[in-house]
């Protein structure tokens, strides 16, 4: 069922029908008028939330019609189309009709899609707000009546708050977490394609994570780097495998241009997710250089994303410390000098003392913490994971640090069933003990 009625008016049917293709496949109720009069009986049988009028119309004109609308209608949300902009017909909209937006023909369909969501959107808030507002008013009202009781209301509705206030930040929670899922969904896509791609993202995530934190960012600016850094690499996931693992140095100009494409193939993948959209612009510029030699954009200094800044010294420091994918010694010495050559070429100067400070203080080749097996029926909130859990298919349930929540441990319950974890989970020996 719809939930938003659309009222269309213009006198020439072809403008009409491109409407009606734009608006077929949408979510509303949407109704056609070829004149100001047919307009006034459409809305006066059934009042409409949004009315797109023509300003040039044999009878009325769309001002004068929409100034009508305004005076009987005022919720109706009222927009001008017009095929000849003209700044006294615009001036004389907003202060005679008061129309929400004017628009001119000819018209981009998705803007138009957009603007009326929005338009509809803004609309809904400002009667929310209205009803809102007359519910305290009449909740005050209430309360002055029982002013004899009104310390006792006021106790119980303080109580009701407060347990309304911990409903909403348990399902805040609940929801945080399962964004993190996604993104942990995400990370295991990557490790299928490559296991060192995998690998990499989440070593060159923690490091983000930690130089972020040591610069000061606040927490959802840290959050978003991390998420960002564990993403990096996931546009790679469209690249052809003989690109990927082949000698990048021997690539032919065409093959580098595919390799390069995974930023942007990367930023596409995760910004259908409204909560991401600042991930994948981070992710689009993880390979600009500060130099402005970088790619897809060619963004220099401080215009590229800080994210972004942090990501290419932390990226670049975990390749060369790890670039022999077949067992060969990191090399921690080629790393350094790599991140200190690139300086102020490659590398925002500043991301780069800061990251070779903190690098003492952490290393991807750390001495891991003691641990216990344990089954996945002895799982246990609280418990944290010493080790990245797979299933035998080799999908990535969760990586090493995570602390487990019942939900997740229902969660990774499931697909044991399903595709089974074999040898059992390992947790820090200062996880919770499992239930004799």
């Amino acid at each position: 069922m719809s939930t938003h009625s659309l009222l269309f008016i213009d006198d020439e049917p072809n403008i009409l029908e491109s409407l009606g293709r734009v608006f077929r496949k949408e979510n509303y109720d949407v109704r056609f008028a070829s004149s100001a009069s047919d307009g006034w009986t459409a809305i006066s049988r059934q009042p409409a939330d949004l009315i797109i009028c023509d300003q040039s119309m044999p009878g009325l004109t769309g001002v004068e019609f929409l100034a009508r609308v305004k005076q009987d209608y005022p919720d109706t949300v009222r927009i001008i189309l017009t095929g000849h902009a003209d700044a006294e017909v615009a001036i004389a909209a907003i202060n005679e009709g008061q129309v929400h937006r004017f628009l001119t023909k000819p018209w981009r369909n998705e803007e138009l899609k957009l603007i009326i969501r929005e338009t509809l959107y803004q609309r809904d808030l400002v009667l929310e707000n209205r009803r809102l507002h007359k519910l305290v008013l009449s909740q005050n009202e209430q309360l002055i009546e029982l002013n004899t009781s009104l310390e006792e209301k006021v106790q119980e509705r303080t109580l009701e708050i407060s347990r309304k206030n911990e409903e909403l930040a348990c399902l805040y929670s609940e929801l945080d977490q399962s964004f993190d899922d996604s993104i942990r969904v995400f990370a295991g896509l990557i490790e299928l394609r490559d296991t060192f791609i995998g690998s990499h993202s989440k070593r060159v995530g923690e490091a983000s994570r930690a130089v972020a934190e040591s610069m000061g960012l606040d927490g959802e600016a840290i959050r978003e780097v991390e998420r960002a850094a564990v993403l990096h690499d996931i546009g790679k996931i469209g690249i052809p495998q003989h690109i990927l693992k082949g000698d990048h140095a021997a690539l032919t100009k065409e093959e580098r241009i595919i390799l390069q494409r995974h930023t942007v193939l990367g930023q596409a993948a995760v910004q259908v997710i409204d909560n991401l959209q600042g991930v994948g612009l981070i992710i689009r510029h993880h390979h600009e250089r500060y130099d402005g030699k970088g790619y897809p954009d060619g963004l220099q200094g401080n215009d590229i994303p800080l994210g972004a800044r942090i990501i290419a010294v932390t990226d670049t420091y975990d390749y060369f410390m790890y670039r022999q994918r077949d067992g060969g010694a990191p090399s921690e010495e080629s790393a350094v000098q790599a991140i200190e050559y690139g300086s102020s070429r490659a590398f925002d100067p500043g991301i780069v003392t800061a990251f070779l400070q903190l690098r003492g203080s952490w290393r991807f080749n750390a001495k891991e913490p003691l641990e216990i097996r344990v089954a996945v029926k002895e799982l246990s909130p609280g418990m944290v994971l010493s080790r990245d859990l797979y299933t035998t298919g080799g999908l990535l349930l969760a990586p090493k640090n995570t602390a487990l929540k019942q939900s997740y441990i229902d969660r990774i319950g499931n697909y044991h069933k399903v595709d089974p974890i074999k040898g059992g989970v390992y947790v820090l020996k200062t996880s919770p003990a499992p239930s004799s």
